[in-house]
This record gives structure tokens, sequence and C-alpha cells, in this order.
């Protein structure tokens, strides 16, 4: 049975805020829909632009934008690595439940085998805070990634923290 939206999500999809197999069949999927949507809106007075309707239908799957969506049907089919990542080099990924893009600013061995530190800068600031009374944003991060760039704890088991998807 074919499912009715172009992207299938995974349970812990809804923690990350990332689909986990957004496909080429899936960007074809949602240029439709994003070209169906803004006729629908023309035909009630409301003009969007074709690169507004897929910004659109981007942010309707949870991507920050459309580049962040299309970057997306890549992430399967390349395999990402500590040798792959260097300074200012962009990159999609997540970062507590948030999905992000940003710019990597550096890359440096910890003196645990396997974790490495990685600074990036973040396009958009993320709420670091799960709180509803106060926030905290940031927008420069400092994290630990194993060598195939997820996120560890300081002891190098997996853990909460940056994960890079893919790079742009």
């Amino acid at each position: 049975m074919r499912s009715e939206t172009p992207i299938d999500q995974i349970p812990d999809a809804q923690a990350t805020g990332i689909p986990a197999n957004f496909s080429h069949d899936a960007v074809d999927a949602l240029k439709a829909r994003a070209k169906r949507l803004r006729t629908a809106l023309a035909s009630r007075d409301v003009m969007v632009s074709h690169a507004g309707s897929l910004e659109l239908m981007a942010q309707s799957y949870g991507f920050r934008n459309w580049n962040t969506a299309l970057a997306m049907t890549r992430r399967n089919s390349i395999e990402i690595s500590i040798e792959n990542l260097g300074i200012g080099k962009r990159f999609a990924g997540s970062y507590l439940g948030h999905a992000v893009s940003g710019k990597i600013l550096g890359v440096t061995r910890t003196p645990v085998g396997g974790v490495y530190r990685i600074e990036v800068h973040l396009d958009h600031p993320v709420d670091v805070v799960a709180s509803k009374h106060f926030s905290g944003f940031r927008q420069r991060i400092a994290a630990r990634i194993n060598r195939d760039c997820e996120p560890v704890l300081a002891s190098g088991q997996r853990g909460p923290g940056l994960s890079v998807d893919l790079l742009l």
C-alpha cells in the first residue's frame, strides 16, 4: 500500500524533526503539491511565488526551508564521516530535536579515541531550553561527535547533541 504523504516517517522522526527517508520521488511529489497550492491560493486572490510555495511545502513537512528539504534527498545515499568535514563547509543535521543547517567552524580530536569536537555557526538560532517560561537561543554551538558524525557524550557513548547528516 502506498502512503498518501511523500515522506514516510519513522518513530523517532518526531523526536528529531527530520524525516528518515526523504527520496527523490518525494521531491517530485512536493513540487507537484507546491504547484497545486500556488494555484489554489491564486484562485482565492492570494499571490505566492513559485519559490514561496516550495518554501511553504517544505515548512509544512517540518523543514526550515526548501533547500534543507532538497538536501535531505541525498541523506540516505551519501555516507558522511569525519574525514568529509572541513572548516567552511555547509551542513544540515539536527540539534536537540531541531532541524538545523549552518557552517562548520572547526573540527578537532579529543583525548577520547573516536570522539571529535565540532564547532558550528547555525543559519538560525535554536532554543536549547525545554521550558515554557523562558528561552535560551544559541547560534554558535560546540558539540562532540563520533567518526560517523553522530552525537556522543564525552565518554564516547551515543547521546543527545549535534548530528551532521549531510554536507550541502
